[in-house]
């Protein structure tokens, strides 16, 4: 006899990773967003935040898929191979975190989701960025290196660091405050820069799991482009995370940018799997 799907939702991050670290370690690499995040909102403790939102859907004791949120504005989701745990999910989602306008996850689980919970909430689900999901294990140097070296972002750069992470901020619409998280990276030691003469290109990492870690907020100014600058700082930095004992970095490109696609393959970042992020948007009316 099939056991029936239900929906539980966890008191917080703690109680969630208890109940679905083991699932979320069979694709780690896969799901390293929502496992680093949940890690990170258990190691800081205290009561959860109004937005925080952590689920499972389960057979018996088996998890089958998670879905979560620790801001607003987004939720997270795995893969979910079964359709009615995809469907009890979304309609949950849909009650719990009403006022969220983007859903992200791997494909193709993530654009049923995003249209299941659109119809739950009188909304249009609409693809905003396709993305891949890479991993690197060994780092293939650049065939050519950039002049200038790699080096923790100082706490006298923040002004200059922050017009840069405003920038990745609005290309993944997030309406986060620039200022507050490139204060919060830099304190934190975890955002690095490429130093020629100063600061021409930055990269960070989060997502700290059992076995890795990702890597994000890889910017550099338009007009410093064209240098091997971003190739130099992420060669380097995914090295040095290396050598600190993670066995993987990843990280996610926004597949409609052929150039960073390329960097990245070059210096050793290999294809997981396709994800993407869908904006949940209001009917368009007419008067």
């Amino acid at each position: 006899m099939t056991k029936p799907i239900r929906v539980t939702r966890y008191p917080g991050a703690r109680a969630f990773l208890s109940a679905t670290e083991r699932f979320l370690h069979l694709a780690e690499v896969e799901n390293n967003l929502m496992l680093g995040i949940a890690r990170e909102v258990a190691k800081r403790g205290g009561s959860p935040v109004a937005a925080e939102y952590f689920a499972a859907a389960l057979t018996g004791h088996e998890v089958v898929g998670c879905a979560f949120r620790t801001v607003p504005d987004k939720v997270g989701i795995t893969r979910m191979r079964d359709a009615e745990a995809l469907a009890l999910l979304a309609a949950d989602v849909a009650v719990a975190c009403v006022d969220a306008s983007s859903v992200g996850g791997p494909e193709p689980t993530v654009a049923a989701f995003a249209e299941l919970v659109a119809a739950a909430t009188g909304r249009h689900a609409e693809l905003w960025m396709s993305q891949r999901i890479h991993e690197l294990r060994t780092v293939v140097p650049p065939d050519r290196r950039a002049p200038g070296r790699l080096r923790p972002a100082l706490l006298g750069e923040i002004g200059r660091l922050t017009p840069w992470v405003g920038d990745m901020l609005s290309v993944m619409g997030d309406e986060r405050h620039a200022g507050e998280i490139a204060q919060e990276r830099v304190l934190s030691g975890h955002l690095f820069v490429w130093d020629d003469d100063g600061p021409v290109s930055m990269a960070a990492w989060t997502g700290q799991t059992a076995d890795g870690v990702r890597v994000n907020f890889v910017y550099t100014p338009p007009e410093l482009r064209g240098r091997g600058y971003a190739a130099a700082c992420v060669a380097a930095l995914s090295q040095h995370l290396l050598d600190q004992g993670n066995g993987y970095c990843c990280l996610y490109t926004d597949l409609a940018n052929p150039t960073s696609n390329a960097i990245y393959r070059r210096i050793g970042y290999r294809p997981v799997c396709d994800a993407a992020l869908y904006s949940l948007r209001a009917p368009i009316t007419s008067e």
